[in-house]
Parts: structure tokens; C-alpha cells; sequence
């Protein structure tokens, strides 16, 4: 298991880009190595025109003050962001924690709210960020392909019509993937 998990979005937002991080730190990870990624994820997207919302699971309990959270919050406060969740996240008979958390940008507006889904025994964060502008876009077609059952026989029927032996035929792997291209197309 990786120390942390990030996946990314960014949106642009008049007069600002927003990137919207999720992550996900290991209960039994290398605390330093994710810090010095988060770090590194950060150094390298800032910038006065990005504003950031990070969101995840983080594992590490905001409703206390603790070594691990006193250096996420510093680091975080370098890249002028705060926390947001001042509520439980998850509540057993044993405990009840902020482990699942977001921070946002200290200059943006925000209504956080605590959502339980049924889907999980964590608490959702729902977050509206106010006075957000989206830009103009501009209109893009875009193709999209109904994978389902069907089209996944329809498409295996059409491979199995095709002859495939000059692919086979041909000891070069580039001509080879070239006309297996030309076929598939």
C-alpha cells in the first residue's frame, strides 16, 4: 500500500483555477513519506491564481490535537490552506473521529455540512464553495461508446469476420500493429 493516494481535477474558475485533490493516507504508512509528497503535489500546483480544495481520508483524527496534525496544519497553512471539519466524521460504540476531512483555500467562502449516505459508516462533507464564476466553455463534441453486454458481442462477432493473417504474416511489430490498425479502425 502507497503512502498516499492522489487523484486530481482541476477546474477553471474566473479569476482562478481550482484543483480539487482526493487523497487517501494509509492508517499503516510512512507518515513522513506522505507528508514530503503532499508537499511536493502542492509545491508543485501552487501558485497566487490556484486555489485548492484537498478532500479525503487522511487518518489522522481532527478532533484531537496530535503531533500529526500540528504538521499537516503547518505545511497546509504554507500553501494558505485550512481545515474545514469541526464535526465527527464517523461514530462507532468505541470512538468517534475527523479522519475524513477538507481543506480549502483560506480566501474562499465555503458552507460545509455533514450528509450520512447509508453507503458508509463515514459521514459525508458536503461543501459549497460561494461566489464561484465558471468560465465560458467552449463547446466540444464528444464521442462516447455504449460498452455494454451487446456491444461487446456485436464487437467480438465483427473481430472474428476479419482475416488476421497478413498481421501474422509480417515479422516487423510496428508494420504488424499498423495494419492491425487499419484493420481494427
Amino acid at each position: 500500500m502507497e503512502d498516499i493516494e492522489v487523484c486530481a481535477v482541476r477546474l477553471k474558475i474566473t479569476p482562478i483555477q481550482l484543483i480539487i485533490l482526493a487523497i487517501y493516507r494509509s492508517p499503516s504508512g510512512n507518515f513522513t513519506n506522505f507528508f514530503k509528497k503532499l508537499d511536493s503535489i502542492l509545491n508543485k500546483w501552487y501558485s497566487n491564481k490556484t486555489g485548492f480544495m484537498i478532500c479525503g481520508d487522511i487518518n489522522i483524527n481532527y478532533l484531537e490535537k496530535c503531533n500529526k496534525r500540528q504538521q499537516l496544519d503547518t505545511l497546509l497553512q504554507t500553501y494558505n490552506l485550512i481545515g474545514t471539519v469541526s464535526f465527527p466524521t464517523r461514530k462507532s460504540k468505541a470512538s468517534t473521529t475527523a479522519i475524513d476531512t477538507i481543506f480549502i483555500t483560506r480566501t474562499k467562502k465555503y458552507i460545509i455540512n455533514p450528509h450520512i449516505n447509508g453507503l458508509s459508516d463515514h459521514k459525508v462533507q458536503i461543501t459549497v464553495i460561494e461566489n464561484v464564476v465558471l468560465t465560458k466553455q467552449r463547446n466540444n463534441i464528444t464521442t462516447k461508446r455504449d460498452i455494454n453486454d451487446q456491444s461487446i458481442l456485436e464487437f467480438q462477432l465483427l473481430l472474428s469476420h476479419e482475416n488476421w493473417e497478413e498481421i501474422f504474416m509480417v515479422d516487423d511489430a510496428n508494420i504488424s500493429f499498423n495494419k492491425f490498425l487499419c484493420i481494427y479502425i
